[in-house]
Formats: structure tokens, C-alpha cells, sequence
């Protein structure tokens, strides 16, 4: 297995499916909204319902890893720091800044906020690590990006700056933030433990602290449940096991520029599914975006394709 994770060859394939997976997760956490009644508003249900997904998916990694016989390999006394850290600003930190600030942010701004958080990471890679260095080419591959998701959202004669706050806009930035410090944390990390483990571990420890976040703040109602609304979280805690297991797998081995630079994909297809899955609009420049940040993606990586 380990050699899959090393081939180039599936590399590309194995970020574009964890691309896949994270933005089908988008219309199905509003599908488990409403199928569990957790209303807009409803801060203390919605980090509880993260909370239940991460903590289950950490235990189905858990679990993978003891029908393989696959240890977590602490070397020192310290790398439980890193492991604790992993767990906190990658699962903890980063959903629930996520659902804060989505809960007085509008969705188009809150997709483009987020979505810095990749390129933010490709920033810090190619300062810290030797083996990621910028380039002409990455850097028009961000842009393009960049551009990509900016199409998706802007509407012409809209005030899309209109209201930025903190608790808003700041939270959705400070999310990026963990996602792109999770990036790098996940690279150092895998040099001290086995980052298959050290997912489901993460994974676990973050569910179990947003848990309690989520039951120290309240829900405001009784949740509902139903057949469809278990499928529904079912399929979001694969979605976390698997992408999670894998992405975490991707950054342990390449260079962190060319894994986080498909984490482009997610919103614009994150919007695509959500118009074939909750049937909101689908718009012209869905597909010239989808353009836009594969051609990014191929000036990310085009030195491998040469």
C-alpha cells in the first residue's frame, strides 16, 4: 500500500478522488441538516454533528489499521505533541472556526475564504520545506486557481464585500489558517509516526474535543432522526476515513504544493454536486472555473508531466 502512496502515477488520481469525496461532503452535511433538524442557527448541533462524524471515521481508520497490523510507531516521548497538535488544529480548530463563521458569513465568500487555505499552504510549504521550491509555473497555477474559485462566486452588481466582520469573515480566514497549518503539521508528523494511525488518532481526539465544545454550548432542539439522515452521516464519516486516511498519506510522501493545489477542485465541484444533489442553479461559469483550475493544476505539476 505504501508503494501506491509513493507512485507519482496515482498521485494525481488519489488527490483528484480525495477532491472528489470532501466536496460531495458539502450538500451532504445541509442533506444530514436537514434530515436531523439541526437548524442555520444552531451552533451547538452542527459542531455536534462534526464532532460524531470525525470521531466515528477516526475509529473506522482505527480500526483498518488493526485488521492490517499497522502500529503507530511514536519514536519519542514528544511526537505525542505533534500527534496531540495534529488532532486539535486539523480537526478541533479548523470545523469549528469553519462553522462559526458560516453561521454570519455569506456562502459565496465563505467558499472563496476557504479555499485559501490551500494556497496558503503552498506558501508556507515552499518557505519551510527543501524539496518544495516556488516557481513561475506554480505561481500562475495558484493564480489561475485562485481565479477559478473567485468565478464560481462573483456576481456582477453584487456588494460582495458588504459587511465583513470578524466573527464572520475572520473565523472562515482563521479556518484556512488551520487547514494549511494542519498541512504542515501532517509533513512533519509523518517523519515521526505512521501517518495511517496517527489519522485515526487525530481524528478520534479532534471528534471527542469538538463533542464537548458542542455539548458545552447547547443545541436548541431535539434532533429527528431518520434512515436517510443515518445513510447520510454513514457516508460523511467514509468520506472523512477515506480522504482523510489518503490526503494525509499524499503529504507524508510528495511535495505539499503538488497535493494542495487540487484542494481547488473542491469548491467549484462542491457547487456542481450541490446543484445535482439539492438542485440549486448551475451556472455557465461552474465549467469555465472547472477549467480554470485544472489548467492551474497542470502548471502546478507540469515539470512531473514533462
Amino acid at each position: 500500500m505504501e508503494e501506491i502512496f509513493k507512485n507519482s502515477r496515482y498521485k494525481s488520481i488519489l488527490a483528484i478522488f480525495c477532491a472528489f469525496g470532501w466536496s460531495l461532503a458539502y450538500p451532504l452535511i445541509k442533506i444530514g441538516y436537514q434530515e436531523f433538524q439541526i437548524g442555520s442557527s444552531d451552533l451547538g448541533g452542527k459542531i455536534l454533528f462534526a464532532g460524531i462524524r470525525f470521531l466515528f471515521a477516526g475509529m473506522l481508520v482505527r480500526g483498518f489499521c488493526c485488521f492490517k497490523k499497522i502500529r503507530l510507531e511514536l519514536k519519542k516521548t514528544n511526537d505525542l505533541f505533534w500527534l496531540v497538535l495534529l488532532a486539535v488544529v486539523n480537526i478541533s480548530l479548523h470545523y469549528m472556526f469553519a462553522y462559526i463563521g458560516l453561521g454570519y458569513n455569506p456562502s459565496a465568500r465563505s467558499t472563496i475564504l476557504d479555499s485559501m487555505g490551500g494556497f496558503l499552504l503552498i506558501i508556507l510549504s515552499t518557505i519551510i520545506f527543501s524539496d518544495d521550491k516556488i516557481s513561475v509555473s506554480k505561481f500562475i497555477g495558484c493564480v489561475l486557481g485562485i481565479a477559478g474559485i473567485v468565478a464560481i462566486n462573483i456576481q456582477p452588481g453584487a456588494d460582495f464585500f458588504e459587511n465583513i466582520t470578524f466573527r464572520g469573515d475572520g473565523m472562515i480566514l482563521l479556518n484556512a489558517t488551520c487547514a494549511a497549518l494542519g498541512g504542515i503539521i501532517t509533513r512533519v508528523a509523518s517523519k515521526k509516526m505512521n501517518m495511517m494511525q496517527a489519522t485515526g488518532q487525530s481524528m478520534m481526539i479532534g471528534g471527542v474535543l469538538l463533542l464537548i465544545v458542542g455539548l458545552i454550548i447547547g443545541t436548541n432542539g431535539i434532533w429527528s432522526f431518520s434512515i436517510k439522515g443515518v445513510l447520510v452521516l454513514a457516508g460523511l464519516v467514509m468520506i472523512s476515513a477515506v480522504c482523510f486516511a489518503v490526503y494525509n498519506e499524499l503529504l507524508a510522501y510528495h511535495p505539499i504544493s503538488k497535493i494542495a493545489i487540487y484542494n481547488a477542485l473542491i469548491p467549484v465541484l462542491g457547487v456542481i454536486f450541490a446543484s445535482l444533489l439539492l438542485k440549486e442553479e448551475l451556472k455557465w461559469q461552474y465549467f469555465i472555473a472547472v477549467m480554470m483550475v485544472g489548467c492551474g493544476i497542470y502548471l502546478v505539476n507540469m515539470k512531473e508531466h514533462k
